[in-house]
């Protein structure tokens, strides 16, 4: 095995994860918001739930959150009365604890056989021995990032069946969902810890995590609207806006009027090359971002994506190996051989 292909096997392994995670994530979150709270505003509640009398910081380590983002979710589900603060001594300390509102929110949002989000969509995409190979990796992965705190909320939302409505599925069948909500769980901290070794050194290039990422999607399909890069990213179209505005002014890429109304052509600007190729050789090439999984063998590490493009595909997310197919050739022919 040559250091490049076990490279570009990390490179792969990354996406494929990332961009399951998202479609998942993302289609959660729609089914969520129908009944008039957020997904992360509902984990916070699985969490006081996993964890009555919890602390704001001990939330934050377990959801992969910062304070703050924690500190203004909090805020929102005291004032909808889902949550309440539990005084302590130490009055600059408090526990939270669930309402019955809040317990109700978490009923209702239990997903069965009538739901259709995208969980329910694997069961049976896996043998049980590829499932339990894939959970087995991604474990090794979160122990070496030292969170295994992560696996005692996993056990427990299966446990008290918080995500699902078991009433309607075999045993057999609860087992494997079960399995998958761990699955989805591992990859979640996996991606955002990924996100967060990241973004600090990318800060010596001005640029955040999403506009790193919006450049590569730039790259490897010249030419992209704004909308196909919403729809390509998994990100809201507002959200797109800010990014490219700001991608646009820092120089690191080109508009073009397109032909749809208020659309552009986007394409990446020499700057912007140099940006994402200086990054690959710092902090991709090195392994200073993925220290994680090295002790992971090439031969699993190819294993592994065999099955997460078999789950990438399940989802509809057909972009997803084209994309990699072409940051690959970027790579090797800008990088290995530039």
């Amino acid at each position: 095995m040559k250091q490049n292909d076990y490279l570009l096997s990390i490179h792969s392994l990354y996406n494929l994860a990332r961009y399951a995670f998202l479609k998942i994530e993302s289609n959660y979150a729609r089914t969520v918001e129908i009944s008039g709270i957020t997904l992360p505003q509902l984990r916070v509640l699985w969490i006081v739930k996993v964890f009555p009398g919890i602390s704001l910081s001990n939330i934050a380590r377990i959801g992969c959150w910062s304070t703050p983002t924690v500190s203004n979710i909090i805020k929102i589900l005291m004032n909808k009365k889902l949550i309440f603060k539990e005084e302590t001594i130490n009055r600059k300390l408090y526990k939270l604890q669930l309402t019955d509102l809040g317990n109700w929110y978490i009923n209702v949002n239990k997903q069965g056989k009538e739901n259709k989000v995208y969980l329910f969509d694997l069961i049976g995409l896996f043998s049980s021995e590829e499932l339990d190979f894939i959970i087995d990796i991604f474990t090794k992965i979160i122990i070496k990032e030292k969170k295994e705190f992560i696996f005692d909320y996993i056990d427990k939302i299966n446990e008290l069946n918080l995500k699902i409505d078991a009433s309607n599925f075999d045993i057999k069948t609860i087992g494997i969902i079960r399995k998958t909500i761990a699955l989805y769980n591992l990859l979640r901290i996996f991606i955002l810890t990924i996100k967060s070794n990241h973004s600090e050194p990318l800060k010596e290039f001005n640029v955040t995590y999403a506009q790193l990422r919006a450049l590569w999607i730039i790259a490897a399909f010249p030419g992209v609207t704004s909308r196909e890069l919403s729809e390509i990213s998994f990100w809201s179209p507002s959200t797109v806006h800010v990014i490219v505005k700001n991608l646009y002014s820092k120089s690191f890429i080109h508009k073009e009027k397109a032909l749809i109304k208020n659309a552009h052509y986007l394409d990446i600007s020499k700057k912007g090359w140099d940006l994402i190729i200086d990054d690959y050789n710092k902090n991709q090439k090195t392994l200073l971002i993925f220290k994680e999984l090295e002790g992971i063998s090439y031969r699993d590490i190819l294993k592994l994506n065999v099955l997460l493009l078999r789950m990438n595909n399940k989802l509809g997310n057909y972009k997803t190996e084209e994309y990699i197919k072409k940051t690959i050739i970027i790579i090797k022919s800008r990088v290995f051989e530039g």
